[in-house]
């Protein structure tokens, strides 16, 4: 493909355009999926695709073809041109200084799931159904693995020209019961890395399947939530949802500029309000890490070009910067871009995404029992669920997976059906304790919807246990 883009790259210099990009990539899918102890789905698919972005007397124009005909490639590149064009001049995109950038980046991966026999995939999945399907309450369950191998390359008329190589993975695991007239599901949810079939024996796929019949069962049959002002003790699953929604999305740079409002508006946050805003207690440390190695967003390169990096989206309580691209970074005030820009797929005109980011663990020594020791009554929460958040980003209600009463700093009974609901920076600024970071877990999403026309992104969040006092929760029937 670095010759097809090389030659694209040359049909735009000769075009005069002020910056070209061209983005090359071959992905291939592999789904293997089991309903109910059947085997449902069974295929590979590739696609291939070629999206060419130009700039234009500060316009961009963006045009795409599928497949990698060298007729379809250059009618895209002259349609990028033209539309670029019919602005007139008019346009006012400036982009942030960047380096020439070249090189390869592979992810890692120690055993490519593509050479693992299917046959092997089918009989773990089969496994893992028939131990959720051995209790009649369960009436229905779900075992899939995913795989997909995307290499891109990238060139622009700069000299840029960077090649990744990455393999992502991802296990599935979910068991639903059905008792007293009621319906509860238990799921693995660890999500999607960039790795290897290393991380399917790492995951423990292979146990969930009693798990996840055992903890539906016992989620079915419990009480639902107390309601009132009482503590939660949350562990790094359930909060990468909470901190995508309630940090990720609002620190997003094209949020605050007024561009994005499509999938729940756009933000409480204020330009003026980096390096000033108290964004949650002393113990808030946010890290935007897209160099964390299995993390879904680490590409290498962004979109733009832009290498991935490492910095505070939030540094002891106080917010620090917004995440932003090359379009967007000098309007915010910085210099250079933090490397957020990101499509869907060569279809799509990337965009300002989240980066990976997580809340930094401590090396305190402090278990999740220690934390609930100090809870006379609260609620135990393992897992992402439901949740409900405002066109600002500020004010939201979460469910969970997992559900356990805390009574005198001891875990007691299992309940169902909670829901909490708080503000973005009284929430985050109740957090009073963090577990050790052995306890630290991250969950990989794929599905991160934006845009209009809608995209899908993909970043990896987490936690270890956390604390916080005060928080209003009530049922979630």
């Amino acid at each position: 493909m670095k010759k097809l883009v090389q030659r694209t790259v040359d049909i735009l210099q000769s075009a005069d355009v002020d910056y070209g990009e061209v983005r090359a990539e071959l992905i291939r899918t592999e789904n293997t999926d089991f309903r109910n102890a059947r085997l449902d789905d069974c295929r590979t698919v590739e696609t291939q695709g070629v999206g060419i972005r130009v700039l234009v007397n500060g316009s961009w124009g963006f045009a795409a073809c599928t497949g990698l005909e060298r007729d379809d490639i250059e009618a895209a590149a002259a349609r990028a041109v033209e539309i670029a064009g019919a602005a007139g001049g008019r346009g006012k995109v400036e982009l942030a200084p960047l380096d020439i950038q070249q090189g390869v980046y592979t992810g890692p991966c120690r055993k490519d799931p593509f050479e693992v026999p299917r046959e092997d995939k089918i009989a773990l999945l089969q496994q893992v159904s028939d131990d959720m399907m051995k209790d009649p309450r369960i009436k229905s369950s779900q075992a899939r693995l995913w795989f997909e191998k995307r290499n891109r390359v990238i060139g622009t008329t700069r000299g840029d020209l960077i090649e990744t190589d990455l393999i992502f993975t991802q296990p599935d695991v979910m068991a639903t019961a059905v008792a007293g007239g009621d319906a509860q599901s238990r799921s693995m949810q660890d999500g999607a890395r960039i790795a290897g079939w290393e991380w399917i024996e790492q995951s423990g796929i292979a146990s969930w399947g009693e798990k996840a019949r055992e903890e539906a069962l016992m989620k079915v049959l419990a009480d639902e939530s107390p309601s009132g002002r009482m503590d939660l003790l949350l562990d790094g699953l359930h909060l990468s949802l909470t901190m995508h929604e309630s940090v990720g999305h609002p620190t997003e740079s094209d949020r605050a500029l007024g561009w994005e409002a499509n999938m729940a508006g756009r933000t409480f946050v204020k330009l003026s309000d980096q390096g000033s805003l108290r964004y949650g207690s002393s113990l808030v440390n946010f890290l935007a890490d897209n160099t964390l190695p299995y993390g879904v967003a680490t590409w290498g390169w962004d979109d733009d070009l832009v290498p991935g990096q490492k910095w505070y989206t939030v540094k002891n309580g106080i917010f620090q910067e917004f995440g932003s691209v090359r379009e967007t970074a000098l309007l915010i005030g910085k210099q250079a871009s933090r490397g957020c820009c990101r499509a869907m797929d060569t279809q799509c005109f990337p965009i300002n995404r989240q980066p990976n980011f997580y809340l930094e663990p401590p090396d305190n020594g402090v278990t999740p029992e220690e934390l609930a020791s100090d809870i006379d009554h609260g609620i135990w929460i393992e897992g992402r669920g439901s949740f409900s958040i405002d066109q600002r980003r500020e004010n939201f209600q979460f469910g969970g997976d997992l559900f356990w009463e805390i009574k005198n700093g001891k875990k007691t009974r299992p309940l169902k059906k909670v829901i909490y609901r708080s503000r973005t920076p009284e929430f985050w600024s109740s957090l009073d304790g963090i577990a050790d970071r052995k306890f630290f877990r991250t969950m990989g999403l794929l599905t991160c919807g934006k845009g209009e026309p809608g995209q899908s992104a993909r970043m990896t969040h987490g936690a270890s246990y956390c604390r916080f006092r005060g928080i209003e929760v009530g049922g979630g029937r």
